[in-house]
């Protein structure tokens, strides 16, 4: 009887420390299963963490490099408008310079030919001038000629005048003078 015992003690001891050692694995396992998940846990997280910063970086990367090159476009948009800025003030520069070259050509094309009319103008006055002094001096030579001839023909006509009367008073008595009076009455008048 005490044996049966014994051995059901044994036994039920046997069971029980086979409960326990079977227990003691489940928690060890679980321990071991918490502790391994614990450790998932944290490198998930560690790995979430570091993929988040990756992430966070690269995106800050991005965001400068996107600012940087919206930098440098409104940069060169800057130069473009300000070199254009420049070229149009420079063409305009060369537009007021090729107007003032072409309105000084125009004034000393003009000038030119008012001076080069002004001399003509001149000329034909220094000759029409010319032309008028010697027509006076043909005229007043002519008249000088005109003057002398009719000079010399009053001098002949007194000349022939006085013979005439010579010859009349030489051949006539006191007839002879009444009719050399009456011809000194009658005396022809010189031509005009």
């Amino acid at each position: 009887f005490y044996k049966a015992k014994w051995e059901s003690i044994r036994e039920a001891q046997a069971q029980n420390a086979m409960a326990r050692d079977k227990a003691k694995a489940m928690r060890d396992q679980t321990k071991h299963g918490l502790l391994d998940h614990k450790h998932a846990n944290a490198r998930n997280t560690k790995e979430q963490s570091q993929q988040l910063l990756y992430q966070k970086k690269e995106r800050e990367a991005q965001e400068r490099q996107a600012n940087t090159e919206r930098s440098q476009y409104l940069k060169a948009r800057k130069e473009e408008a300000k070199r254009r800025a420049e070229e149009e003030r420079l063409a305009q520069l060369e537009k007021f310079r090729e107007d003032y070259e072409s309105r000084t050509a125009q004034e000393e094309l003009i000038r030119a030919r008012t001076e080069a009319l002004v001399a003509k103008m001149e000329k034909e006055e220094m000759e029409l001038i010319q032309r008028l002094q010697n027509t006076q001096t043909v005229q007043r030579n002519a008249y000088e000629e005109l003057e002398a001839a009719m000079g010399q023909t009053s001098k002949q006509m007194s000349s022939s005048h006085r013979q005439l009367g010579t010859s009349a008073r030489q051949a006539g008595g006191p007839g002879s003078s009444r009719s050399a009076g009456g011809g000194a009455s009658e005396k022809p008048q010189p031509a005009a």
